[in-house]
């Protein structure tokens, strides 16, 4: 895409810093997916789970994490056997598992989000909180154009 600015004509290949971004975040993990020999899938998946309890069932993860389905079951299935996530029938759904973090999780919770917090003031540095706040808005506008959110 090419945008005017300030410094005349650009082109922004907004799409390739994507995965340049996600890999970044990504690799911030390599240590602690070691340490417990775990996936960057199981990881996202407790993840996703503690930062946004009201989001508990796998299908949430599929459609707003955006993980594939098979990806996420997987997932799941790993971080039920270690007892680091329950899964209980959803009383309005029987087909559906609510899923839960366990306390045993705990620790490992609390490591994943100091990572995220890391990610986050390393990625915003030197931004005002005024552009932070406008950049979130236009990326949720953007992601709307394109149908994102239609399954939420």
């Amino acid at each position: 895409m090419k945008i005017k600015t300030k410094k005349g004509i650009q082109k922004f290949f907004s799409l390739g810093m994507h995965p340049y971004i996600i890999k970044k975040y990504n690799s911030l993990f390599d240590e602690l997916l070691k340490e417990y020999q775990m996936t960057q899938v199981e990881i996202d998946v407790l993840a996703f789970l503690a930062n946004n309890p009201e989001y508990n069932h796998a299908q949430d993860i599929v459609n707003v994490r955006g993980i594939s389905k098979g990806h996420v079951s997987l997932a799941i299935e790993k971080l039920v056997k270690r007892g680091l996530v329950t899964r209980n029938p959803d009383p309005v759904n029987r087909r559906w598992n609510i899923l839960c973090v366990e306390k045993k999780a705990d620790e490992l919770v609390k490591k994943i989000q100091n990572i995220q917090h890391a990610f986050d003031e390393q990625a915003y540095q030197n931004i005002s909180q005024e552009d932070i706040v406008k950049y979130h808005e236009i990326l949720q506008q953007v992601y709307h154009n394109l149908g994102g959110g239609q399954h939420e």
